[in-house]
């Protein structure tokens, strides 16, 4: 790694027969003279880059270990630590054999502003986070080295210090001197041979001048991979969701109303219908008795329409599946009802004997209607008398009269004897 030379700069407080002897002259490899500006008026003025910050704080390390282990430390002011236009950092006193440098506040506090002129590189990050903590200069120059080492080009250190004497120029409102070659990182070189601009004043100019800018500075990047990558996921994502969001509001829409209405009764498929099994088939009672040598039973007449009114239609059906002559049978009665207003619904199971024609009323059976409803069901149960042949029909009365088909016990091969 390459140190950077450290000269001792005339200041124009102490008079100059007052030094024992005048320093030796530093030739830059720029060919600047040795005037130059403060770090901290040129960390204010430019912003450098990795390199140029990593040579700078080169250095101001260098000096700090040139200065251990001399004679009594002394404190460095910041407005003592200068940068030539040749591109070399130098601290006024610091050669001094009787003194040696103290890495005081303003040290570490140059350390982390060369820092925070490089804001936003992974270069100023580690660098803040070298300096923290520590004031012991052996530990201070291990971490700082650690940082620099990897930025810092042996063969690119003459190019380096013409950038930096080039930024302290811009910085004092001087040109480049005629014929002098600038090169930038890409390795592009531009001759300035143009006319001289004149100092800056500490007053007031009439005139405005535009601001330097190196050419580093202003390159245009193009965008990286991962950017690009990025850019198409988001395309995609944004496609995604728009092909996807009309069919998730549908659906969300959907559970939304049947959370809050889960039930419509004006809908038919929210309405359960009574199930019952079919009546079952007559059979040929004729031809049964005539087998058996008996009389066929006569037919069931209920002498009411299977319709009447505000009920459209009754059904009777075995709740057990059969029933059998002489014990009690339980009958399951279905009406179907108009859906207008219906208060209630009465009717009775009658019993019929087929081969003597006696009629056995039931008990009324009265279930109520709710508004709207269109079917009632209800059990009723009854003791079937014993004999051979009988008929079972439900018979409404209110609010009208119709009968269900009868139900016929046994049902098939009935005989009367």
């Amino acid at each position: 790694m390459n140190e950077a030379a450290l000269g001792v700069h005339a200041s124009s407080r102490e008079p100059v027969e007052a030094r024992p002897e005048p320093p030796e002259s530093i030739d830059d490899d720029s060919g600047g003279g040795g005037a130059g500006v403060t770090l901290p008026t040129l960390l204010a003025a430019v912003r450098l880059t990795p390199a140029q910050a990593a040579q700078l704080v080169a250095d101001l390390a260098g000096a700090l270990e040139r200065g251990a282990g001399r004679g009594r430390p002394v404190a460095v002011r910041e407005d003592a630590v200068m940068v030539s236009d040749g591109g070399r950092l130098t601290i006024d006193g610091a050669d001094s054999a009787a003194s040696g440098i103290e890495p005081n506040d303003a040290i570490v506090g140059l350390f982390r502003s060369i820092a925070t002129n490089c804001r936003g590189s992974g270069f100023g990050d580690l660098l803040a986070e070298s300096v923290s903590g520590t004031t012991d200069p052996d530990s201070l120059i291990r971490r700082v080295r650690r940082v620099i080492d990897p930025e810092l080009d042996p063969a690119g250190e003459a190019r380096r210090r013409r950038q930096i004497g080039e930024l302290v120029r811009a910085t004092t409102g001087r040109s480049v001197p005629h014929g002098l070659v600038v090169e930038d990182r890409d390795g592009q070189t531009d001759v300035r041979n143009g006319p001289s601009v004149p100092a800056v004043s500490l007053v007031t100019s009439t005139g405005w001048y535009p601001p330097v800018r190196s050419a580093w500075h202003s390159r245009r990047r193009r965008p990286s991979r991962r950017q690009g990558l990025y850019a198409v996921l988001a395309i995609v994502i944004l496609a995604g969701s728009a092909v996807a969001a009309p069919r998730a509001l549908e659906q969300l829409s959907r559970g939304w109303n049947a959370l809050l209405d889960p039930v419509n009764s004006s809908t038919a498929q929210n309405r359960i219908e009574p199930v019952s099994p079919p009546p079952p088939e007559p059979a040929n009672q004729t031809g049964a008795a005539t087998e058996a040598g008996g009389v066929a039973p006569a037919p069931v007449h209920t002498g009411a329409p299977a319709s009447s009114g505000q009920i459209a239609g009754v059904t009777a059906s075995f709740a057990d599946g059969s029933c059998n002559p002489g014990k009690p049978c339980a009958v399951r009665v279905d009406v179907r009802l108009d859906p207008s207003a219906v208060g209630a619904v009465t009717w009775k199971l009658n019993v019929y004997d087929r081969c003597t024609g006696e009629v056995r009323e039931g008990g009324d059976v009265t279930i109520p209607a709710e508004p709207g409803r269109d079917g009632v069901y209800g059990l009723s149960r009854t003791t079937l008398p014993d004999a051979s042949a009988l008929g079972v029909a439900a018979v409404t009365s209110a609010p009208a009269v119709a009968a269900s088909e009868p139900l016929y016990v046994p049902a098939e091969n009935a005989v009367c004897r």
